[in-house]
């Protein structure tokens, strides 16, 4: 029987992973079949691969001597696709752009004119995802190269970093804190709050401030897919959120952004998959550096 690349690519997540629910939903696949490919591996390679119970999974002896043989063949296959493609043209006709919401900064728009002037006869797509999905349908295969933010489980990408934005306070111009200054962490993260509904818990975590809550739950009040019915409810005063001045923005004159020392700075980078070596990724990729670069100059 032979071993294919399906059965390697699950095994390379799991391997990553250490956790066959995480690497289910990172190649999007069921579980049950998750664990079905790693058995059928272990069956044809003749070991054992993992240790695991209901608690842990770990990389056996023989597992590790697969895992760097494995990622190689996997790569070199994802690059000679790459490379097929780009002798074809095709990769020269097509290149889909993501976002995880509508851009507000207008460097975005400068990118996207820059890199269309260097390349009038690529097919430029653009795809707006919401904030369930913090890779901008990089997972999904929707786009080729994504603008992203923020910390989020980003195994099998790659980041290049772009520009860093403060984040605050987010809420309705007369709730009872608009008149507090400073704003204290501690009084901020007591307030209601809202998550959005997605399964990756480290972006999940970011926007919750997890980390500087020293163990406490913070209030829920709502869950949300996009950042309209998000800037909705604050300005329901439902409660305050963790943001940048561009969603205070989006509710105009009756939501404001005030400052919170100790909450983490928001990391801006333009991202693509691991493998993906087609020259139109990489070019595409230089251009966001290069006009972001130059704009911070300005």
């Amino acid at each position: 029987m032979s071993i294919e690349l399906r059965h390697l690519r699950a095994f390379v997540a799991v391997a990553e992973e250490l956790n066959f629910t995480r690497a289910a939903e990172r190649l999007f696949i069921a579980q049950q079949g998750l664990s079905s490919q790693i058995r059928q591996l272990e069956e044809r390679v003749g070991a054992r691969l993992f240790d695991r119970d209901t608690r842990s999974v770990a990389l056996t002896a023989a597992g590790l001597a697969l895992y760097d043989q494995a990622k190689a063949l996997i790569e070199g296959a994802d690059a000679a696709v790459a490379a097929a493609r780009e002798a074809d043209g095709h990769a020269t006709r097509s290149l889909t752009v993501g976002f995880v919401v509508a851009p507000e900064h207008g460097s975005f728009a400068h990118v996207l004119a820059e890199f269309g002037s260097r390349h009038p006869d690529a097919n430029l797509m653009i795809r707006f995802g919401d904030a369930t999905d913090p890779s901008g349908g990089l997972r999904t295969g929707d786009a080729d190269v994504a603008f992203v933010y923020g910390p989020f489980d980003d195994a099998g990408l790659e980041r290049r970093h772009l520009f860093t934005e403060p984040v605050g306070a987010v809420m309705s111009a007369d709730h009872p804190l608009a008149a507090v200054d400073p704003l204290d962490l501690e009084v901020f993260l007591d307030e209601p709050t809202f998550e959005f509904g997605t399964d990756d818990r480290t972006w999940r975590d970011y926007w919750m401030s997890t980390a500087l809550r020293k163990g406490k739950a913070p209030k829920i009040v709502a869950q949300f897919r996009a950042l309209d019915g998000l800037v909705e409810a604050i300005r329901a005063r439902l409660g305050v959120h963790t943001g940048t001045r561009s969603l205070a923005e989006m509710g105009g004159s009756s939501l404001l952004w005030k400052p919170v020392e100790g909450l983490v700075p928001l990391e801006h980078d333009v991202a693509w998959r691991t493998g993906d070596l087609r020259k139109v990724v990489a070019d595409f990729v230089a251009v966001a550096i290069d006009v972001f670069a130059t704009q911070a100059e300005v």
